[in-house]
């Protein structure tokens, strides 16, 4: 780690502990100097863990949430068909665009990463926890549209007709919600 690594480390250490979302320092590996996981909101009966880490040779902390498909939300996904699939990343990957996040999807294994970086020469408490609201709220925007999609009602139109409300090639795909 380099001198200005550390000092950033110990700072968002310090932070994390005034403001009770630290939860423990993760073991080194190789690509980073260091690495903390966060359990925020703090007291929150379900908190979302939250990684700060500093890559290897570079000047920011990466906050990052891992968020994995429930099995439930999959199994009601799939029970409404490929098009509320389909609506739903379309949907998640919208929302990541328009809330500035950088994302992951992995449609394959119903997993994504949202991330967000801030350089040591603007890091202050203020930006830190800004930036981890920030993926916080994307992450729970996510789960509100899996909840929107899995309740809405798709129902399939005849190939050549148009959608109710919807125009042929407006991009419902044939569906409409």
């Amino acid at each position: 780690m380099s001198a200005m690594s550390d000092d950033v480390f110990l700072m968002v250490k310090k932070w994390s502990i005034e403001d009770r979302v630290f939860k423990l320092k993760l073991p080194d590996k190789e690509g980073f100097s260091w690495a903390i996981e966060l359990s925020y909101p703090f007291n929150h009966p379900a908190p979302v863990a939250i990684i700060a880490l500093n890559p290897t040779n570079t000047d920011f902390v990466l906050l990052q949430i891992s968020m994995k498909m429930s099995p439930q939300h999959l199994d009601g996904l799939k029970q409404k068909g490929p098009a509320a699939i389909g609506t739903f990343y379309f949907r998640l990957q919208s929302m990541f665009l328009q809330k500035d996040v950088t994302f992951n999807i992995d449609r394959n294994n119903h997993t994504w990463f949202i991330s967000e970086q801030i350089y040591f020469d603007g890091l202050t408490k203020h930006e830190f926890f800004k930036c981890i609201r920030h993926i916080h709220n994307a992450t729970l925007l996510g789960n509100m549209i899996i909840d929107e999609v899995i309740q809405s009602t798709f129902i399939p139109v005849q190939p050549g007709k148009k959608a109710s409300g919807g125009k042929e090639g407006d991009g419902t795909g044939g569906f409409y919600q």
